[in-house]
C-alpha cells in the first residue's frame, strides 16, 4: 500500500488562533495601557486642578481694583448701538482732569484706546476704541461730567473725586 502524498495545504504553517494564544491578550492590553496613557497625559496638561484655582486665561493682566478708602472717578463709555463699558473705581488725584483720566484708563488692564487731534485746551478726541468720529453729519463723541454736558476741552476739564465721566457716540443736539 502506497502512503498518499501530502497535501501542499498541511505543510502551510498553523494560523487557526490556538497558533498564538498569548497575542490577542498581548495587544489589548498594550492598546489599553497606551489609551490610559494619553488620556491622563492630556488631562494632566490642559487641567492643573479644580476651576476656582485657576485663573481665567488672562486675568494676570487684569489691573487690581483700587485700595479701599482711594478716591476713585468712574468711565462709562456708551458705544450709540447700545453696547457700553464702565470703568467703575479708577484712582483719582488733586487736580486730575478728564484726560488724565482717559489715560489712566488706557494704562488699566483691559484698557481703553483713543486717539485725539491738537493739544491741551485745543484737544479733541477722534476715536475712542476703535470708534471714529462720522464727520459733519454724522456721530461724534461728546462727553459729559457728573451729568453736566462739558464745555472746554477733555483735557482741561477738571475732575472731581467720585465724579464719572460718561462718553457717547452720537449726533450733536
Amino acid at each position: 500500500m502506497e502512503t498518499p502524498a501530502p497535501s501542499p495545504v498541511s505543510q502551510l504553517p498553523s494560523t487557526s488562533p490556538t497558533g498564538r494564544p498569548w497575542a490577542l491578550p498581548l495587544v489589548l492590553a498594550v492598546a489599553f495601557a497606551t489609551t490610559g496613557w494619553l488620556l491622563v497625559s492630556f488631562r494632566n496638561s490642559s487641567h492643573e486642578g479644580p476651576p476656582s484655582a485657576t485663573p481665567a486665561a488672562g486675568a494676570e493682566n487684569l489691573t487690581a481694583a483700587p485700595e479701599p478708602g482711594v478716591e476713585t472717578a468712574s468711565l462709562e463709555i456708551r458705544y450709540g448701538n447700545g453696547a457700553r463699558r464702565e470703568i467703575a473705581a479708577l484712582p483719582w488725584h488733586e487736580g486730575m482732569t478728564v484726560g488724565d483720566l482717559m489715560r489712566l484708563a488706557q494704562k488699566f488692564r483691559p484698557g481703553i484706546e483713543f486717539t485725539h487731534t491738537g493739544k491741551e485746551e485745543m484737544s479733541f478726541l477722534t476715536s475712542l476704541d476703535g470708534v471714529a468720529n462720522e464727520g459733519a453729519d454724522g456721530r461724534f463723541w461728546v462727553y459729559d461730567v457728573g451729568g453736566r454736558k462739558a464745555q472746554v476741552s477733555y483735557e482741561v476739564q477738571p475732575l472731581a473725586a467720585g465724579e464719572r465721566v460718561l462718553w457717547v457716540f452720537k449726533r450733536p443736539e
